[in-house]
């Protein structure tokens, strides 16, 4: 865990930003004594459509062909 000052949360915020990316957690010190601490947000994978479990399972046979006299197709 990184530290910082109030100050140099104030004055150097580009450095402890740097911290953040990184992944790690800045501890605040303010009059000598821990003040606060920064976490950075967890980092999500992207995600895409479709990409989540279905609660609803879908049947085996979704692929198969489906037996019916379509108009369209005549």
């Amino acid at each position: 865990m990184k530290t910082a000052t109030v100050r140099e949360l104030r004055n150097e915020f580009g450095k402890l930003s740097k911290w953040l990316d990184r992944g790690e957690t800045v501890q605040i010190f303010k009059s000598g004594r821990p003040f606060a601490r920064v976490v950075p947000e967890p980092k999500n994978p992207r995600t895409f459509l479709g990409a989540c479990p279905s609660p609803d399972p879908l049947p085996p046979d979704i692929d198969d062909p489906v037996a019916v006299d379509w108009e369209a197709a005549q």
